[in-house]
């Protein structure tokens, strides 16, 4: 099993949502507002100055399902560029 986190802008939570549909994900546990800096997008810290947010998104998937999600993602990071997406992959060691 693996645990996939998804960071991306807040602005293309829709794009996201689509990948998620399009890929049959339907469990997710969501954080929104959250800030950081990437090295393309710059801050989204949700001030005056760097009024852009994150949400991340936590997905824990079976391995063969994970490939699939992680692809759709490439793909969205490669279509929007700058706007901001990322996955990262973990291993899940178990659930309780």
């Amino acid at each position: 099993m693996k645990l996939i986190i998804i960071c991306y802008n807040v602005a293309i939570h829709q794009e996201v949502m689509e990948v998620l549909k399009e890929t049959g994900v339907k469990n997710y546990t969501r954080f929104e507002r959250a800030q950081g800096v990437g090295d393309l997008a710059g801050p989204h810290l949700g001030t005056n100055v760097w009024p852009a947010v994150n949400s991340v998104m936590i997905i824990a998937l079976e391995d063969d399902k994970k490939d699939k999600l992680v692809e759709k993602i490439k793909e969205l990071r490669k279509e929007l560029g700058k706007e901001g997406v990322k996955a990262f992959v973990l291993p899940v060691e178990e659930i309780t």
